[in-house]
This record gives C-alpha cells, structure tokens and sequence, in this order.
C-alpha cells in the first residue's frame, strides 16, 4: 500500500464522518473527494471514494479506494508539473460530495467532474471503476456479515487493531531509548527557493516514539508542498517497514506513532499551498 494513499483514506474519511451524522449515511450512498485542504486528501489526482457499508440495518463500515488519474484538469495535461503556484492550476478541487446517493448517480455532478477534464471518457472509466471497487467491496463485507454475524465481525475488526497496535508497540519497544535526529534537503522548489530543509528529531521512550518535524522548511512558492495527512502517513509506513513490516496497515500503527508537525511547513502547509 502506498503510504500517501493510505493518508488520503484516512483523511477522506474522517472528513466524512465529521461532516455528515450516521443518521445521513444511507445504503448505496457513495461519497468523492480529492481536495487535501477540506476533504483530507494528499494531491488533486488522487480521487477517493468511500462507500457505508450497511448490514442487516446495522452500519458496519466502509469501504473505499483511490486512484490516481491521469489528468484532473489545470493548466498542464497530468494536472502536476513544475512552475506551478497556486493549487488552482493543478485541477478540479473536489470537497467531500455525494456522486450516489442511495444507489442514484447524481448526472449534474458527474457531467461537472467531466467538463473539467481534457479526457473525459477515460476519466468516466476510471471513475465507474472506482464504483465498482466499493460497491465489490461492500458485498464482501456483507457477505462475511452473514456468515459470522455483525457483532462477531465488529470485535473481529476491533482484535486485528489491538493486535496490530501491541506489535507496534513491541517492535518500538526494542530501539534502545533516547533522541535520533535526521537532516535532509530538496535542491529547490522551481520558484527561486533552494536547499530546502526538512529535520526530524526522534524521542524513543520505552513502547512510546514521536517524531518532532520542527526545523523543516516552511511551505514554499513552488508545488513541493504537502498535507499532514500523507507526512502521517509516510512517517509511520516508514518506521513500521523498519521495525515490522509483516503487521497489517492500519489504526493500530497510527496510535503508537506521534508525529509532531508545524502548520505551515512544507509538510504540513496551510491553503492554498
């Protein structure tokens, strides 16, 4: 799994549950977002889309996928080049939106999300592809449900997250204590700004780790800049590749890694970086 990818699910759906109450989640429902300033997203190609996954009346999940596309509009065909100052002229922001609501595709939305774009009949493929996964992924889920039970599946999910969280654990329990600190550079940004700084200074304490990305370069003119969402999220897949990289990716691995990032660093940059 891509660690910016697993940053945008995470942020996608956060975003989901903050903006919408369960009560205004229904069967069919399928929800788009590509925007890392108000739907939690890494870059404009990168389109999410999340599923709720109903069973038996009960909402049990979701499901969701993400797909980089080959072109999201802007001012370049492939939507990222260099040059580039301001988020608008990578392509269609997209904040969290319904494209189906209860099962019914909302045409308006989909013609908009199409006009935008300089090959829209592969940009519908790719998009309907992305329906597909979730709506497959939701009878998956479904039917495990009825094999083993809702309640069974729930404590089930609730066990691979404990468990993956205590292998964490265990696995940064064995870094002897004490401060690492790192240093690299970028050459520059395309826009005047060179020797562009990122720090991070590691604090191991017993089964504890943060990462303290104080020091790194503020955002910068230039399109290097990125969300906290995929640096989480990259932070963590690196330290659990070094440490453990058999455990599964998820939760569990977030809650035992702090990562520490000042809003407004390259890494962490505020709109319309």
């Amino acid at each position: 799994s891509l660690p910016v990818h697993l940053g945008s699910l995470l942020g996608v759906t956060a975003t989901l549950l903050g903006k919408y109450p369960l009560h205004e989640l229904y069967d069919g429902d399928i929800f788009v977002a590509n925007d890392p300033h108000t739907a939690g997203g890494t870059h404009l190609p990168d389109v999410t889309m999340v599923m709720p996954v109903f069973a038996h009346g009960h909402l049990l999940g979701f499901a969701g996928n993400i797909a980089h596309h080959a072109d999201i509009g802007g001012m370049t065909p492939g939507s990222l080049a260099g040059g580039m100052t301001e988020i608008y002229q990578e392509g269609l922001r997209i904040p969290l939106v319904k494209l189906f609501r209860q099962g019914e595709l909302q045409q308006d939305l989909l013609d908009l999300l199409l006009l935008n774009v300089r090959v829209p009949d592969e940009r519908r493929g790719d998009y309907f592809a992305q329906v597909a996964a979730c709506r497959l992924g939701a009878r998956r889920m479904v039917e495990i449900a009825d094999m083993y039970r809702v309640d069974m599946l729930e404590a089930a999910f609730e066990a691979i997250i404990d468990r993956t969280q205590q292998r964490m654990r265990d696995a940064v329990n064995a870094i002897p204590d004490g401060i690492y600190t790192f240093e690299d550079q970028l050459d520059d940004d395309g826009q005047g700004t060179y020797d562009i700084p990122i720090r991070v200074r590691i604090d191991v304490q017993g089964d504890r780790i943060r990462l303290d990305f104080s020091g790194t370069s503020p955002q910068v003119p230039g399109n290097l800049n990125t969300g906290l969402n995929a640096t989480q999220s990259a932070a963590c897949y690196a330290i659990k590749a070094l440490l453990d990289p058999e455990i599964p990716n998820n939760q569990g691995v977030l809650n035992v890694i702090e990562v520490f990032v000042p809003e407004g660093s390259l890494i962490n940059c505020r709109f319309p970086g």
